[in-house]
């Protein structure tokens, strides 16, 4: 064997840093199915021994152990396709960053109707609430919006105010969810 075929062999397979940079991505998934909750964890398509990995790994406290585990959970998911479990994590973070949109709107709105938007007022706040979500009880936002205004100005705990977050998320994240669906 001369050396030209030493190297084009060589050139076929990756190099040691390449399978030492994709052990690390590997490892790392496996960090991040360990970190998930038990319902997000049932989502995601993995066998009995990976899964059974996943909570040994969960079980243990010791630094050096876990880190033991932690490569034997990376042994365990090289042996099976990445490719239908980082689809079902991609789709985790999705719902997640969607959810989070959402309360951002919910939040923004509650400020709004509470004044604490700079270039409208909270009744402007309120009519433009009520023409984007006609579903709205009118009468019901303005007693908590002025309910709201008023523990706000007391300096009182803020219990009219979640009222009225728990009123808007009611109201707002229905209607996200139904353009969402609408757009697919």
């Amino acid at each position: 064997m001369t050396v030209e075929d030493t190297q084009e062999a060589a050139g076929d397979e990756p190099s040691k840093s390449q399978r030492k940079r994709d052990a690390d991505v590997v490892r790392q998934l496996g960090a991040t199915l360990a970190a998930l909750g038990e319902s997000e964890r049932a989502t995601i398509p993995l066998s009995d021994e990976v899964r059974a990995a996943i909570d040994e790994y969960n079980r243990i406290h010791q630094r050096g152990a876990r880190k033991r585990q932690l490569g034997f959970l990376a042994k365990r998911l090289r042996q099976i396709d990445l490719g239908p479990v980082e689809l079902a994590l991609e789709r985790l973070r999705q719902i997640t960053r969607s959810q989070t949109d959402s309360l951002h709107r919910v939040e923004h709105w509650r400020n709004r109707l509470l004044g604490e938007v700079d270039s409208e007022s909270s009744s402007e706040a309120l009519t433009a609430f009520i023409e984007n979500y006609p579903s709205a009880d009118r009468q019901q936002m303005r007693q908590l919006q002025r309910r709201s205004l008023a523990e706000h100005e007391a300096g009182r705990p803020p219990a009219h105010a979640r009222q009225l977050f728990r009123l808007i998320r009611d109201l707002v994240v229905p209607s996200i969810e139904s353009d969402a669906s609408s757009d697919s």
